[in-house]
């Protein structure tokens, strides 16, 4: 029985040693063939490194591009142009300061703005690596029109920084990402109204000059565009006034939304971009989209979104004068001169200058005095018709009238001292400048 047992435990241990002794002299787990594989890649990429084969692709570092894109100096400086206006100091938001860089397949977009308004211009690139990025604006702008050479190359890497390389010269500009960037809304579905460019423009000028600079009542600090679907079908009436002056343009449309009934308050900021934009477009028809608190103007290449000013424009036309008592048709160039001259002499803010209606002499006197500098009287020739009359008018306002007077002859129609005086280019009816006397 002890024997037995005995035996018993002298197997167990043989066949731990046995166990012990296998696992003892095994060897790797991985294959020989694996083994001589690694090796063999190994010593081919030290052969690498040590430069032992040049001619070999060598994948130590692969260079990671976050956008990148090639395209034509003229064209980097004309896009930058359009929108870097907009952008200026924010010490509130810092983003607002920087032009975002949209590269796509064959397009990059530069975007700025202050929230009020936005432009977004695009041009014509060679694309390797589609991306967004944010520079600061006037910087950016300021050296590319530096720049020499016909082609520019762009390229942001991982540091955060755009690399400008225009063959001669290499720079680096800090930016941003664009997340923090804001998003420009669109005019989806609004009235489109499309206009001749060249009138447009022009019209825009006759009239935003005459806006209010006080923000006591913002809505006189815009233009009103007013389109009437039942009453003057067809046209555009663009206005503006500071309670002293009142400029009035008439604009025709040249689509069939003219039917729609559309009053909106641009702000002059915004108008005085699109003046600034249409200066350099080729494009006879331009087009201006107006929705819910928003209105958009697009020509090839540049595209204004801005936000409308809330309120209800005055019903300006309740002072426009329908029955005059006096007339008279003189040169524009000749009373331009006179009133700059009256002007020298006139009180300092008050700008006075008295025009005198003498319908005998067939000619407009003007005077102004001053305590410290002296007295001035002149003359002016013309066909002046109606009764005698005197008004008192600030000179300033008239000289900004006089500017946008596009023929030969002006037209001055007055009712009496107290009453507001009519400026009109002679055999036009598309525009009107109303100056209100100054209280004697």
């Amino acid at each position: 029985m002890h024997n037995g047992k005995q035996d018993v435990e002298n197997r167990v241990k043989k066949t731990r040693k046995q166990k012990t002794k296998k696992i003892t002299n095994s060897k790797p787990t991985f294959k020989s063939t694996d083994y001589q594989q690694r090796k063999i890649q190994n010593n081919r990429l030290n052969k690498i490194k040590n430069n032992h084969y040049p001619h070999y692709p060598q994948p130590l570092y692969i260079k990671t591009y976050y956008m990148k894109f090639t395209c034509l100096r003229e064209n980097l400086v004309q896009g930058l142009q359009a929108v870097m206006h907009v952008s200026g100091k924010n010490i509130t938001l810092p983003i607002l300061n920087n032009v975002l860089i949209r590269a796509t397949e064959g397009l990059v977009e530069f975007t700025s703005t202050n929230l009020e308004i936005a432009i977004v211009s695009e041009i014509r690139a060679k694309v390797d690596v589609p991306g967004s990025f944010t520079v600061p604006a006037r910087t950016f702008a300021d050296y590319v029109q530096l720049l020499t050479g016909e082609q520019t190359a762009l390229e942001v890497t991982e540091k955060g920084e755009l690399l400008i390389d225009n063959e001669k010269s290499k720079t680096k500009i800090k930016g941003e990402g664009a997340d923090e960037f804001p998003i420009v809304p669109g005019t989806e579905g609004g009235a489109t109204f499309k206009f001749n460019t060249a009138v447009l423009r022009e019209a825009l000028a006759h009239v935003v000059f005459a806006v209010s600079r006080s923000e006591v009542r913002p809505e006189l600090s815009g233009v009103l565009f007013h389109v009437n679907g039942e009453q003057n079908k067809g046209v555009l009436f663009l206005a503006a006034t500071d309670s002293y002056r009142l400029s009035e343009k008439k604009v025709a449309v040249q689509n069939e939304e003219k039917e729609r009934e559309v009053r909106i308050i641009v702000p002059a900021r915004t108008v005085q971009e699109m003046i600034r934009v249409l200066l350099g477009v080729q494009e006879e028809i331009t087009e201006i989209v107006v929705s819910e608190g928003q209105i958009s103007m697009a020509v090839p290449g540049v595209k204004i979104i801005s936000r409308l000013i809330e309120g209800r424009y005055p019903d300006y036309r309740q002072i426009i004068p329908s029955n005059f008592s006096g007339e008279a048709l003189l040169d524009t160039i000749e009373l331009t001169q006179q009133v700059r001259a009256a002007g020298l002499f006139s009180t300092s803010g008050v700008n006075a200058v008295s025009l005198g209606f003498a319908p005998d002499d067939g000619a407009v006197t003007l005077a102004s005095a001053s305590a410290q500098l002296g007295e001035f009287s002149s003359a002016v020739s013309g066909g002046v018709t109606g009764g005698e009359n005197t008004v008192l008018l600030n000179h300033r306002y008239v000289l900004d009238g006089l500017q946008h007077m596009d023929t030969g002859k002006v037209r001055i129609q007055v009712v009496k001292g107290d009453a507001p005086c009519v400026f009109s280019p002679d055999g036009k009816s598309d525009f009107l400048y109303i100056v209100m006397p100054i209280k004697q």
